[in-house]
């Protein structure tokens, strides 16, 4: 009996419902990544960097703040369309996070903001393109909008330019591969 057989013999154990949710719940609680469940499980003032660290995994950007304290910066890209800003006070604990990617977010972004600035605002563009022709570079970060629906939010740079130009909204491109 070869091995693809051996499995289809296999008769699985039966587990009803609330056992299968709690054991995904479980697992799900022990991936770095798991915002969902890093904001349950998270309790403010009384976690640590280091809680927060153990169950969001490595930041992909940290911010330290003149005040001693921390902002730590996950972005879920270059798939995800989420990036969580985590607060962290001068001792260390836990304040809180918010999700950056949102169109009341994006609404604060003004006429000539640096790429620093935007990417204080923002975080780290979840991808950057350059266009030879058009003679400019555009950030982009995706989100998810009203109705569910996926789009990016553009941050347009001329040529040489350290400040953005103009900034717009387009459709993201997973919304018509099936992604």
């Amino acid at each position: 009996m070869n091995l693809l057989q051996r499995l289809r013999s296999l008769r699985p154990a039966r587990l009803d419902r609330a056992g299968v949710g709690a054991a995904l719940l479980g697992l799900a609680s022990l991936l770095p990544g798991c915002d969902y469940v890093a904001e349950k499980k998270l309790i403010v003032g009384q976690h640590s960097e280091q809680d927060v660290r153990q169950i969001m995994g490595v930041p992909t950007l940290v911010w330290d703040l003149p005040n001693g304290a921390k902002q730590l910066d996950y972005a879920r890209a270059p798939q995800g369309f989420d990036t969580f800003r985590v607060e962290i006070d001068t001792n260390g604990k836990y304040l809180g996070m918010k999700q950056l990617l949102t169109p009341e977010h994006f609404k604060q972004a003004r006429p000539n903001m640096s790429g620093d600035e935007l990417t204080r605002m923002f975080s780290k563009p979840t991808e950057v393109q350059r266009y030879a022709l058009k003679k400019e570079t555009i950030w982009m970060w995706k989100y998810v909008g009203d109705g569910g629906f996926k789009y990016n939010f553009n941050a347009h740079f001329e040529d040489g330019a350290t400040q953005a130009s103009k900034y717009s909204i387009t459709d993201d491109k997973s919304m018509y591969q099936g992604g």
